[in-house]
């Protein structure tokens, strides 16, 4: 996987998150990637792809150690907005929205909520403005 050395730390992160992209860009296909197999350009759009990874880490997100999660987060801290399809737009708009749509069905959000950065952070709390929900306490202070 080549698109960015940012997604592929990402992916690295832990097993489910490679799993699931490696079954997200099977389905894209409509044939499964074997477990050596590099996927190449044959992969869903960048936002379509991190969204995919952002449901992934809200499901497995108890069996990531903190460690795990807060090097997740710091990659996605350092996202840069380059304009390359793999850049901040597609990590804000993918994996961070659907992280924040996985909160309103249960992800313990504020779990993890000390591993996050300023613009992480921000963002979560702008797609609350947008979306008419108000921030909880533990969101806005510090």
């Amino acid at each position: 996987m080549d698109e960015t050395p940012w997604v592929d730390r990402l992916l690295a992160v832990h097993p489910a998150l490679t799993e699931a992209d490696r079954e997200a860009i099977g389905d894209w296909r409509g044939t499964p990637l074997s477990a050596d197999e590099e996927a190449g350009d044959d992969v869903p759009p960048p936002t379509v792809r991190l969204a995919g990874l952002g449901r992934a880490y809200a499901e497995h997100a108890p069996e990531f150690s903190e460690r795990q999660a807060a090097e997740l987060f710091s990659i996605l801290e350092a996202v840069p907005a380059d304009g390359d399809g793999y850049g901040w737009d597609a990590a804000s708009t993918g994996f961070l929205e659907a992280l924040m749509n996985e909160w309103d069905r249960g992800f313990d959000l504020a779990r993890v909520w000390h591993l996050t950065g300023p613009r992480v952070r921000e963002y979560c709390r702008a797609w609350n403005r947008f979306s008419g929900v108000e921030s909880p306490a533990w969101m806005t202070e510090a």
